[in-house]
């Protein structure tokens, strides 16, 4: 018995003898191995974070900046679509147009056929616009017979109005749309000074006016939203001179030919050295003004 009592103690004075050493060894401070050990880049598991995260950023820079080059490129391919495929604005204007009558030019030159007889026909001016030499940069009126329906909206009459004063000058535009009626007339209709007019059409002159009549060397068709004095064709030749006596009728002023698709201009003024007034409304069913009569040519 007394040995093994004196075994036991021995066993728990080595085991005092150990805690003393962990603690011991937990309390010192690292030796410069182990410092160095803990230091070192393979012993630190922990600081690949920092690698990692900087990568991840580089990549998300790279995304964002990829996204940004892309979007002006096709803000700059837009662009370019805008300034090319859609612009002029009047680019349906400057078109050519294409003849629906194939074939009949050389059916008729042909000889094998010969056309019915036609009356003449009677164009209305396209345009019937004013200017105001006094004041170049003036824009034509425009829409100054338009009303408001109820039901309909805004309306805008088929009305031409040739004005005319030493102030004021009429451009009136025409375009030829028939075939085989090339022989053209340029004419002045107006009603006689009194006669009755129906709604929409009007009469106002100093009988005796003298007025002049120009072509203009028009290169397309009119704008008339931007037509001003300054804007309009300039004169190519003068082609008459005409008086209005007050009696009404119809005076040819003009002849000249006109193929199909051609483009007519003409200005309307007070002949030089004398004074005018004449201002005339045509209306749905009437002409007055200034027109441009088709005969056949073939």
């Amino acid at each position: 018995m007394p040995s093994r009592e004196a075994e036991y103690e021995v066993l728990l004075s080595r085991g005092d003898s150990l805690d003393n050493d962990s603690e011991q060894s937990q309390s010192s401070p690292p030796r410069d191995d182990e410092k160095a050990w803990l230091h070192s880049p393979t012993s630190a598991g922990p600081s690949s974070t920092p690698t990692t995260s900087t990568s991840l950023t580089r990549w998300l820079g790279a995304l964002v900046l990829l996204v940004g080059l892309t979007d002006i490129a096709a803000l700059a391919y837009t662009a370019r679509l805008a300034s090319t495929v859609f612009a002029p604005k009047d680019f349906a204007a400057r078109l050519e147009y294409a003849s629906p009558y194939i074939g009949l030019p050389e059916l008729y030159e042909s000889g094998q056929v010969n056309a019915s007889a036609l009356e003449p026909i009677t164009i209305r001016p396209r345009v019937s616009a004013q200017v105001f030499p006094n004041e170049p940069d003036r824009l034509a009126p425009r829409g100054e017979h338009d009303y408001w329906h109820e039901v309909f909206g805004q309306m805008s009459p088929n009305e031409r109005r040739l004005r005319v004063t030493n102030d004021v000058h009429t451009v009136v535009q025409f375009r030829a749309i028939d075939f085989g009626m090339e022989d053209c007339r340029l004419v002045l209709t107006l009603p006689a000074l009194g006669e009755p007019l129906e709604r929409g059409a009007s009469l106002e002159m100093t009988p005796g006016s003298h007025l002049a009549v120009y072509r203009l060397n028009a290169q397309g068709p009119i704008d008339v939203k931007t037509l001003s004095h300054r804007t309009k064709p300039p004169v190519q030749y003068k082609v008459a001179t005409v008086e209005v006596d007050g009696k009404g009728g119809e005076t040819e002023m003009y002849r000249f030919p006109c193929p199909w698709s051609s483009l007519h201009v003409f200005e309307v003024v007070c002949a030089q050295g004398t004074e005018c007034f004449l201002d005339a409304w045509s209306s749905h069913n009437t002409t007055y003004g200034v027109n441009m009569i088709q005969h056949q040519t073939i």
